[in-house]
């Protein structure tokens, strides 16, 4: 136990402090209100090309877990993701009721329709940015991985990120990432003439009631995983570290387009530059 405790420390040094969980780029900013339904737009487009190809690095998750318990956490998510309901405590979907309406692209597409979007187009990968391609094609390599200590190094760190700041406080609850979402599409709507149709949420608002479970779930998945023989601390915190990078491409992605469409005589090349 001394070991893991040990090991705790060292993730809470080196995940905990990466730059996507201490200061994401998109997200503080999304969170002050400041953003256009533009913005909102391109959020929407982007996420629904991550939803949608998710699904296959999740079932790579799923077929190549190294564990029963790791296993059944990513079938959990993965049928929730189709639309399976999940309870939000435990983050199971034993025994729960499918309904095509709940997966997690139709939310999105009941977003993207409020927003004058074709929901037709949404997913496709042709839609997404390069960051959001490479951030997909970064977790196939972790978090899909045929190595189970390199996809659970990565599931833990994406699932730990995901889940960061809930049920410890409101002052750190503001931290997470959906939430600060939230923040974000609500503060929206509250500039909106009266009357107006409020926006469909229930795809942000659904993951940050599940995630905490989720969280719950990695932790307790890893302490059985670190009591094995042949478990790797250095390969699982270096998966760890690449799938988070990953999701930091993602978000700066959405940070570099929303100021070329609120700077355009600022919009540099960026890449050249070295940004």
């Amino acid at each position: 136990m001394n070991d893991f405790n040990a090991f705790r420390r060292r993730l809470e040094r080196e995940l905990a402090a990466h730059p996507v969980v201490a200061a994401n780029p998109f997200t503080e900013w999304f969170a002050s209100g400041k953003a256009t339904e533009a913005d909102l737009r391109d959020l929407v487009e982007q996420f629904s090309v991550f939803s949608n190809h998710f699904l296959v690095v999740q079932a790579k998750r799923l077929v190549n877990a190294g564990t029963e318990a790791g296993e059944r956490c990513a079938r959990d998510i993965l049928v929730n993701e189709c639309g399976v309901a999940m309870d939000p405590r435990e983050g199971t979907a034993e025994g729960r009721r499918f309904t095509s309406a709940n997966a997690h692209i139709q939310w999105l597409r009941s977003l993207g329709r409020a927003l004058g979007l074709d929901p037709r187009s949404l997913g496709r990968w042709e839609l997404g940015r390069h960051e959001t391609r490479g951030f997909l094609e970064t977790l196939d390599r972790t978090y899909g991985s045929r190595d189970p200590i390199v996809g659970a190094g990565a599931s833990f760190a994406v699932e730990t990120w995901a889940s960061w700041g809930i049920g410890k406080g409101p002052g750190q609850e503001k931290r997470n990432f959906w939430r600060q979402l939230i923040d974000g599409f609500e503060a929206f709507e509250a500039k909106q003439p009266a009357g107006a149709e409020p926006l469909p949420l229930g795809f942000f608002k659904f993951h940050f009631a599940v995630e905490g479970g989720h969280g719950a779930s990695v932790w307790a998945e890893l302490e059985r995983d670190f009591a094995e023989p042949d478990f790797d601390q250095d390969a699982f915190v270096k998966a760890g570290k690449e799938a988070l990078d990953g999701v930091l491409l993602f978000w700066t992605g959405l940070d570099r387009q929303r100021r070329r469409v609120a700077e355009p005589a600022l919009d540099l090349d960026l890449a050249q530059i070295g940004f």
